[in-house]
Parts: structure tokens; C-alpha cells; sequence
């Protein structure tokens, strides 16, 4: 192995890969670089290479999205494709094609000697020991890194054995700036641990214990916790060669980060005013230990599009929708009932882009998908490769609720990451409205997004991918739904639910977006989100069960609001089971009849109640009721909310469930 390894596209835009995330990968972890320092994106800014036609992102209306945040963005480019090289697997194909990386965490121990140093030290080492006067030699010998002090014991020793791999150590360090470091290993051997004004442990570090450092990753293996890993100075001159320092306290280590003066930095709010805490003191940004495959290292800003066909609206047909506007004072619903034919299918969205045109800078997500939605649910499939779907008969359905069923037979989804966040997840909403230099309080704590490039919002490009794949879209009835709530409402049980959920996101550390204020403002938006969440879920995990499809290869997309939507979309990738015709194939209407009969008959069997079922709040922020992973939790990439905003009761209950 020279200095290339293979990953999938797919894994470099998701819900845990990216610009800024660590990969774990056979030749060690790894961090992908910011996406202008791709030696692919380098080249296509200097002109070097074109980006070729299928290079290329085409989606209009995305890019109209995104210009909102990225005024120079002109251009979408896919995470660039290779594959290893014929005659030599080491190497790729295309030599341009390259996202770049950097080992992390740069510090590495050797399992046979025990000696842990930052890999820096170590290359070094390994060129005074590996004789060779050629730089690539040494490289690929090094890489993956190697133990240069046992391979030179081996050499002497004439040992078969010469080559020793090192580990990278499973400690990080994360800021809520977005910053990312390794744990200062060399200061290790020389620190104190006292109680800080809140009578809590902290750590503080008096530099190195000494100038010539000869420093021991040891471990015990009857100790499995962080005391049973100590750091040991084996220089014989150092002061502390007798200490072995455990790893005792380390995840509640936090060290400031320093400005260039010297001097702790402080969260500020875009007026530059300093950020307070819950006892009113100023938020400094502190580092804090984590495990580097911890959730909390790295949250993606992840921009999700359905293609939807670019529909050309004629001047005269703009010039009617502004007649009857502006004169006779239409609605955009009057206005489509007017000017729609069969020829012509314009959705609301549609209409109100050519009503208000001053108003297409920031579109909120939810708005973004309500144009999906009712492309959908008003319009015949298109004659475009991108987007091909059928209506099932959904007749059998309507005691579900249901009253559209469709079979997507293909679908495109582009996915375009515009950023990330350390410590705390930021709602896309949240961060939109604000500019990226700006800390977003999201919980108790602040935190700041990073962009994927290092010229932020001036970059003209941004990296994406685009996935192929097939769906089933469910809408129910808006007047039932409607219908349950108001008949529930009266219900007491029903309500101190309600309640109990309410008062749990009221408490909760973490911020609530724009939307989710709205939704749990209006209790029948809540109880709408919550049954067809909760309904996803259930249905997803049927289909695993019943059809053997994995929940992992199965992802959703929500359609709800407050008054227009109340749809979803189960779909999968091309390359994940069940995605060449596998499941549309469980469209069919007197299937689907089947599935949804198991999947309620499953919600009401969870291996956890009766404790699951009433529950008064678990998972994140306690914004679950009955759902657990015995019954209604799916895999982090098959969920858009982390798993929250679920209750199986809204859907079973034999008082006011809804079936």
C-alpha cells in the first residue's frame, strides 16, 4: 500500500462522512481535507481539467437553494469517481481524481515496544533507519506507519519479522468552534489533577516533563477502563521516570483554546456580544476529550434534493398568473384551479414563484419539500429518465387513511454537504439564517459550523453526490387526520401526552428549530408529525422483517406541515437491497394491505413493555414516548430526526389511537 485507499462515494456525503470527518478505513483513520484542498478540486479551479459532463450536478433548482448561502456558487461537482489502476491496484486510475485526507489522530503507539509519539517523530525516525535515498521508497515502505525502533531491532537482530504497524490512539479532542486537535500526549507525563471551583476534577497540564522524551502507551488488560492505560516517561533523566500516569478522568478533561495573544477564547453572537451560559457567566470555548468514533465528533449540513423535472413557464401563462394576482386579487390555490388543464400542471409552488418572485432568496426546508409534495400528488409522471412513478389503486387503503399510493419506480436524490458542526448538531434552518462565522446557541451550549471549504461562502464550488434508487410515497388524508385530532382532543389520556411530550422539549438543553417551535405551538401539527413519523418507522421495520430488507438500506423523507402536507417517502440506493424492483414491488395494494396489518399488529408486541409503552420520555431530550429499539428506533441513516419525535401509542392505543 502506497499512499491511495479506495472508499465509496456514497460514504463521503452521509450522515457520518464528509469534509472534516474522521474515516476509519484498514490503512488506519483518516480526516477528509476541506474540499479545495482536494488536488481534484485544486485543478478544476486552476483550469487544469474541465469538469466533464457527467461530473456535473444538474439540478436547477438546488442550485437556486444553495446560491441563497454561496453567492458565487455556479456549479455542483460529484465527490470525483475512481477505481484502482489495472496494472498496479496500489495506484488509481485517474491520478487526478483524488480526495484528499491526512492521518488522524496523528498520534500513534506501537503495540510491541509500547512507545507512542506524534507521527511526525515517528516518519522522521523511520528516515534515519530506512537507508534510502529516494523519498518514494521510504514513503511507501512507511505507509501504512510502521515502528522504525522495532524494525531496526530487527534488522540487527535478523529477525523475519520486521515490519510492526502502529495504532492510532482512540483519543481526540473537539471545540464547539469546530475545531479539532489531538490530546497534548507529550504533556501527559506532567500534569495535576485538582477540583475546580465546583468541586469537580479537572486536569491541567504543566508542559513536558522533559526535553528528550521517551514516552510508553502502557496497557493492562485487567483493568479495561481508562485506569488500566497509563503514559510513562522512560527517559532515565526525566523527573518523572518512576510515574506511570493513568488515563483516570480524561473524558472530563477540557482545555481552553487560546487567540494569539494568549488569552481563552470567548463565544460571541454575530453582534460580537459575549454568550452566557444557564448562571449567566460567559461561554468560553473549551476543548473536551471524546472518543474518536463518538457521534458528537462530526454532524454533517447535509442539503437533500428530489429532481424534479424543470417545467418552463410560458410568458403568457406568467403574464395570466399576474393578471389575475394583481387585478382580481386570486389566490395561488384559485389561481391554479383557473389555469390548470390537462396540458399543463402547474403546482402551487409553482404559481407562487411567478406571484412573488422578490421572495425565492431563502427557502426554509420545509417549503423546499412542500414543492416535491405536491409535484406528486397533482402531477402525472413526467417523460424524464430522473423521476418515473405510477399510482397504485388505493381503494383497500382508505380505512388506513390513505389516499395516495404511488410506486416510484425511479427517483434521483442529490445530496450536497455545505458544512458541519463539532459537539452539537445545527438544524438546517437554524444555521441558514445566520452566516457560518456565527456561534448558534442549539442547547445549553453554543457551537459554530464550519464550511467544506476553506474560502466559506465565496467558493463557485460545492461537492456533491447524486443516487439512483426507487420508492413507495404514501399521503393520508388531511380531513381524517384532522377528523381523530379534534375528536382526541377531548380525550384526557390523549392530551396528557400530548403534554408530556410538550414539556419535555420545553426542558430539554436542546433548541428547537423554527419549525419544531411552530409544530409544537399548534398540538395538531404535533400529533400529525407524530403519527406519520411513528408510521414511517413501523413500516420500515416491517419491510425488514416481512420482505428481508435490511432498515439500513431503507431510508425516509417526511412531507408534513401545518396545513398542506402529510406524506412520506420510504425509499432506497442503488447498490442497497431491495433496489432493483424490490420494493416498489411491495406497492401493490393488496400487499401493502398485508404489510400495514403485520406492522400495526408488531407496534402493539414490544419487548419492552409494558415500561417502553409508558414511558414518560426516553431517548434524545426525552422527545420519544413508546418507541425504543425493541420497536420503533431505526438505524441513524434510515431516520431524518435522530430518532425522536416518536410514539407507537399515537397509532394503537385502543383509546385514541388513530387506527
Amino acid at each position: 500500500m502506497a499512499k491511495y485507499t479506495e472508499l465509496q462515494t456514497r460514504k463521503l456525503i452521509s450522515s457520518y462522512g464528509g469534509v472534516g470527518s474522521i474515516i476509519e478505513t484498514i490503512d488506519g483513520a483518516l480526516m477528509i481535507k476541506d474540499f479545495d484542498k482536494w488536488k481534484y478540486f485544486f485543478l478544476i479551479e486552476k483550469g487544469k481539467i474541465e469538469v466533464q459532463e457527467n461530473e456535473e450536478i444538474n439540478d436547477d433548482r438546488l442550485l437556486k437553494r444553495l446560491k441563497f448561502y454561496f453567492p458565487d456558487l455556479n456549479q455542483i461537482v460529484k465527490v470525483p469517481a475512481n477505481y484502482s489502476a489495472f496494472y498496479n491496484t496500489s495506484l488509481p486510475k485517474l491520478k487526478d481524481h483524488i480526495v484528499d485526507a491526512e492521518y488522524f489522530p496523528k498520534w500513534m503507539y506501537c503495540n510491541k515496544c509500547h512507545s507512542i509519539k506524534h507521527i511526525n517523530d515517528w516518519y522522521k525516525g523511520w528516515k534515519n533507519v530506512f537507508h534510502s535515498k529516494e523519498t518514494n521508497k521510504i514513503n511507501d515502505a512507511f505507509t501504512p506507519p510502521k515502528c522504525y525502533k522495532c524494525y531496526q531491532n530487527a534488522k540487527k537482530n535478523k529477525e523475519k519479522r520486521r515490519y510492526y504497524l502502529l495504532e492510532q490512539v482512540r483519543f481526540i479532542m473537539t471545540a464547539p468552534n469546530g475545531n479539532i486537535k489531538d490530546i497534548p500526549w507529550q504533556n501527559w507525563t506532567n500534569l495535576s489533577r485538582e477540583k475546580d471551583e465546583n468541586g469537580q476534577k479537572k486536569i491541567t497540564f504543566n508542559g513536558k516533563c522533559c526535553d528528550k522524551q521517551d514516552l510508553k502507551y502502557l496497557k493492562d488488560g485487567r483493568n479495561p477502563d481508562f485506569t488500566g492505560v497509563r503514559i510513562q516517561c522512560k527517559n532515565p533523566d526525566c523527573k518523572t521516570n518512576a510515574k506511570q500516569i493513568s488515563l483516570g478522568g480524561l473524558m472530563g478533561l477540557r482545555v481552553p483554546d487560546f487567540n494569539k495573544n494568549g488569552e481563552v477564547k470567548t463565544i460571541r453572537d454575530k453582534d460580537g456580544e459575549p454568550v452566557l451560559d444557564n448562571k449567566g457567566n460567559e461561554q468560553k470555548v473549551m476543548y473536551k476529550a471524546v472518543i474518536r468514533t463518538s457521534n458528537s465528533v462530526y454532524y454533517p449540513l447535509i442539503t437533500n434534493s428530489l429532481y424534479l423535472p424543470t417545467l418552463e413557464i410560458k410568458k403568457e401563462v406568467k403574464d395570466k398568473i399576474k393578471t389575475l394576482y394583481e387585478l382580481a386579487d386570486k389566490s395561488a390555490e384559485d389561481i391554479q384551479e383557473k389555469i390548470n388543464t390537462n396540458q399543463l400542471q402547474l403546482t402551487i409552488s409553482q404559481i407562487e414563484e411567478v406571484m412573488f418572485p422578490e421572495n425565492q432568496d431563502f427557502i426554509k426546508e420545509v417549503d423546499y419539500r412542500l414543492r416535491e409534495y405536491q409535484y406528486l400528488t397533482t402531477n402525472e409522471s413526467p417523460d424524464d429518465k430522473n423521476l418515473v412513478f405510477e399510482q397504485e389503486n388505493s381503494d383497500q387503503l382508505v380505512s388506513f387513511g390513505i389516499t395516495k399510493l404511488l410506486k416510484i419506480n425511479r427517483l434521483k436524490l442529490t445530496s450536497v454537504q455545505t458544512g458541519y458542526s463539532r459537539q452539537e448538531p445545527i438544524d438546517k434552518d437554524l444555521f441558514a439564517n445566520k452566516t457560518m462565522e456565527d456561534f448558534i446557541s442549539v442547547s445549553k451550549h453554543a457551537v459554530k459550523a464550519k464550511y467544506t471549504t476553506s474560502k466559506g461562502k465565496n467558493t463557485k464550488l460545492l461537492p456533491g453526490i447524486e443516487s439512483f434508487g426507487e420508492g413507495i410515497f404514501i399521503d393520508f388524508d388531511k380531513e381524517k387526520i384532522s377528523t381523530w385530532f379534534e375528536k382526541q382532543s377531548k380525550n384526557e389520556p390523549f392530551n396528557k401526552r400530548i403534554s408530556i411530550l410538550k414539556n419535555n422539549a420545553e426542558n430539554s438543553s436542546f433548541r428547537l428549530s423554527e419549525e419544531k417551535e411552530k409544530m409544537f405551538a399548534n398540538l395538531e401539527y404535533l400529533a400529525t408529525f407524530l403519527f406519520i413519523h411513528t408510521f414511517s418507522h413501523i413500516l420500515i421495520k416491517e419491510l425488514e422483517f416481512l420482505t428481508g430488507y435490511p432498515a439500513t438500506s431503507l431510508s425516509e423523507r417526511l412531507y408534513i406541515n401545518e396545513n398542506d402536507m402529510q406524506g412520506v417517502l420510504i425509499y432506497t440506493m442503488a447498490g442497497a437491497e431491495g433496489s432493483f424492483g424490490g420494493l416498489v414491488s411491495q406497492a401493490n395494494s393488496e400487499r401493502f394491505t398485508k404489510i400495514l396489518n403485520s406492522a400495526l399488529a408488531r407496534a402493539k408486541d414490544c419487548a419492552s413493555d409494558p415500561i417502553c409503552y409508558h414511558s414518560e420520555g426516553q431517548g434524545v431530550g426525552g422527545l420519544n414516548l413508546a418507541s425504543c429499539y425493541s420497536c420503533g428506533l431505526l438505524p441513524e441513516t434510515s431516520c431524518e430526526e435522530f430518532n425522536s419525535y416518536l410514539d407507537r401509542a399515537m397509532l394503537i392505543d385502543n383509546e385514541f389511537g388513530f387506527f
